[in-house]
């Protein structure tokens, strides 16, 4: 099955133009309308080199890695301060916890080994895969991505283990210079949000000019939701994608984050990756019983 004569949206920023080739390359008509870029906090030298030093002093068993442009960000400082090879050392001997696929492949770059993936890549799904061991006494470092929750260290303080925590950059509306700088370290050409391009979909939305669209972060969900909230169209918006618009979801954190906003997600492949997205929804597609816009494919 192909995406021949259906128009599918974009909300993410970071490999947006990788997103919009795969589409093409399946006979649909890629609409990128980013929600949401990535800004390097300001605040942060000093938590960050805090975070080193404490994986570098400490006995630590277990450092998460919930993010890949975090990995290279903080690698970058450990290199600033002259410990980049200390600091790479005591990664390699201790259990490293990757949430998915890309913090794995960026520590790799620095020849750091992915001990556990878990099978469900959220704060919840980490905590229950952690607590299957014995927790009682470990240490455990935790690198977050721009999204932060305190259900993961709460879980596991609970099951007494000792937690520190450290993120070093932010989710904005805004792909800042220090934001693109670290996409651009790891070889992603991002696409800067613009609100009006996203008040455009939502009119398009309206319009059903769009056929089906794709979430392949949880704020990209959040942000486009909270833009319809501002312009009051998120009650016109939620009932357009569960009745006229094919909802697809990278994973399931981001698809958690759309049904938070009371949206049902039509489509998630078992492999958490762009191009395995893209190949579900054309397996969707060719669903006898498929809905929404079926008709609309060549």
């Amino acid at each position: 099955m192909s995406l021949a004569g259906l128009t599918v949206a974009i909300t993410g920023s970071r490999r947006a133009s990788e997103l919009a080739h795969l589409i093409t390359s399946f006979g649909g008509r890629p609409y990128l309308a980013p929600t949401v870029g990535i800004e390097a906090r300001q605040d942060i030298s000093k938590e960050t080199e805090f975070f080193i030093n404490k994986i570098l002093e400490e006995k630590i068993d277990y450092v998460v890695f919930m993010t890949g442009p975090g990995v290279y960000s903080l690698m970058v400082t450990a290199k600033n301060l002259g410990l980049e090879k200390e600091f790479t050392k005591a990664l390699q001997t201790t259990t490293v916890v990757a949430r998915s696929f890309k913090p794995k492949i960026a520590l790799a770059n620095y020849g750091i080994k992915t001990d556990i993936i878990p099978k469900e890549n959220t704060a919840e799904g980490i905590a229950k895969l952690l607590k299957s061991f014995n927790m009682v006494g470990r240490n455990i470092a935790v690198l977050w991505h721009g999204s932060y929750s305190p259900l993961l260290k709460n879980e596991l303080n609970a099951a007494g283990a000792n937690v520190f925590e450290s993120s070093t950059y932010k989710y904005s509306f805004e792909l800042k210079e220090s934001g693109a700088s670290i996409l651009k370290m790891m070889g992603f050409k991002s696409i800067p949000p613009d609100e009006l391009k996203v008040v455009k979909l939502l009119e398009d939305i309206d319009k059903g000019l769009i056929d089906a669209i794709t979430f392949t972060s949880p704020p990209s969900a959040r942000d486009l939701f909270k833009i319809a909230e501002t312009y009051h169209r998120k009650k016109l918006l939620q009932n357009h994608l569960n009745k006229d618009v094919i909802v697809v979801a990278v994973g399931p954190s981001t698809m958690k984050a759309i049904e938070e906003n009371h949206v049902h997600v039509d489509v998630i492949p078992e492999v958490y990756k762009m191009g395995a997205m893209i190949k579900s929804l054309t397996d969707y597609l060719g669903q006898v019983n498929a809905p929404k816009k079926k008709t609309k494919v060549a």
